[in-house]
């Protein structure tokens, strides 16, 4: 499996296997190592503080936006909070995105007086 590294300061270094080409890696600039030799300039340009790895694509590819946004209740035009349409089963009108949030309870427990 290969890894992904940013550039942080652009530096020169070999553009291939046998070391013939230099090539200039620029900054900001994401290097996809797929071989042991590219691995290795990669380490060399992160033990120096040129590039660091990159664990993942882009925030959107790892992150769930919807789970991120608080649920808000939906209103009507005066302003005041809307009910839930029993006949709708499938869509709860009382929240914007037609979904209730989750409801997470805590157990309460006391310690016993002696």
């Amino acid at each position: 499996m290969s890894k992904k590294y940013k550039i942080l300061t652009t530096k020169p270094a070999t553009g291939n296997k046998e070391g013939s080409i230099t090539k200039v890696y620029q900054k900001d600039q994401i290097v996809n190592a797929k071989d042991l030799w590219q691995e290795q300039i990669m380490d060399v340009f992160v033990n120096n503080s040129w590039a660091m790895e990159v664990k993942m694509d882009s925030v959107e590819d790892t992150l769930n936006l919807e789970s991120s946004v608080k649920p808000k209740r939906a209103r009507n035009t005066k302003g005041q909070l809307k009910a839930d349409d029993p006949s709708t089963p499938n869509i709860n009108e009382a929240w914007e995105d037609g979904k209730a949030p989750v409801k997470t309870t805590t157990k309460k427990t006391t310690k016993k007086k002696s």
